[in-house]
């Protein structure tokens, strides 16, 4: 029998990134200056694990890497947020995921080169079934055959399962009826639900059976459906915004980290709001993550505190890249 608990276990598949920003993209066979660069763990589940466990959640994330330097790093930033990686599996002589992520500062967008891994996906035989039911919550990013099996189980031990929908695809539309927590993108809304309202849409998530539902708007905010009641948060704005990268898999991670704490489901998006607003003011999807108590002052006032603690993890990870 399983020993530990967890508040929130991740399943998904962990990367890493090579960041860099820029005032804007040059033209071509031109070169421009850029403005800086940062090496980062990466990916959707993994970086919401570490913006939950950063906000004060006890958190473990199952996944596979390669037994490359890139694997090395990957598992290594977790262990620096405090997350538990006992469950992480390194495929031998594999490579691990790795992408190269370019933010544009005048338009506030972004650009990602990935280059896939050799190293294999989780696997039914990864998945320790006394170790998911010792989670409050699980949170995964897609909806294969491996990641429904164990979202199927965990439902079954009555653990909440969380989605990020990031990009449509059938798996998770067929999976939806077995989601607590359905946070998606605009870019799943549009193809989901082409000719509907974002109410009516919501409307619809609801009753497939999820209990929150939310579409995320990048610069306009977050509306969402709890009880039956459509709300709304606009972005928080006025901040000097550096990239955009791991904003949205930061506001899953921040929304989970709120919602164990007891807080008001709807409330949990201004929050997640928040603190994916302060990552956006520094490189990279982890470097600007937030504690709780740096959220509750911004909350509060408006203003970012402990400025430095943020500055020196863009320090660290700059020194990351050479």
């Amino acid at each position: 029998m399983y020993m530990d608990y967890y508040d929130i276990i991740g399943l998904g598949t962990p990367v890493k990134d090579l960041l860099i920003t820029i005032d804007d993209m040059p033209v071509r066979d031109s070169a421009i200056m850029i403005n800086d660069y940062s090496s980062q763990g990466g990916g959707k589940v993994s970086t919401a694990m570490v913006a939950a466990a950063r906000l004060g959640a006890k958190v473990s994330m199952c996944g596979v890497v390669g037994s490359d330097s890139k694997g090395e790093f990957i598992i290594e930033d977790f262990k620096r947020h405090g997350i538990d990686v006992s469950h992480m599996v390194i495929d031998e002589g594999k490579t691990s995921v790795y992408c190269l992520c370019i933010a544009e500062k005048e338009t506030q967008t972004r650009r990602f080169f990935g280059k896939a891994g050799t190293a294999r996906m989780l696997a039914l035989e990864d998945m320790d079934y006394d170790y998911l039911k010792s989670a409050k919550i699980i949170h995964v990013e897609s909806g294969n055959n491996v990641i429904r099996n164990a979202v199927e189980f965990a439902k079954k031990e009555g653990v909440t399962v969380s989605i990020d929908a990031d990009n449509y695809t059938e798996e998770i539309e067929n999976m939806e009826h077995l989601i607590d927590i359905f946070i998606a993108s605009e870019f799943y809304y549009k193809k989901r639900f082409p000719s509907l309202s974002h109410e009516e849409g919501l409307a619809c998530l609801a009753e497939k059976g999820c209990k929150i539902a939310i579409f995320t708007l990048g610069s306009r905010g977050c509306v969402g459906l709890y009880n039956n009641e459509y709300f709304s948060f606009p972005a928080f704005t006025g901040l000097n915004i550096i990239d955009t990268t791991g904003a949205g898999d930061v506001f899953h991670g921040a929304y989970l980290s709120a919602y164990l704490k007891g807080i008001d489901p709807k409330e949990c998006a201004r929050v997640a709001s928040a603190v994916s607003a302060i990552k956006c003011t520094r490189i990279g999807g982890r470097s600007g993550i937030p504690d709780w108590d740096m959220t509750r002052s911004f909350l509060d006032n408006n203003q970012i505190v402990n400025e430095e603690t943020l500055d020196k993890r863009v320090d660290f990870y700059r020194s990351k890249v050479f």
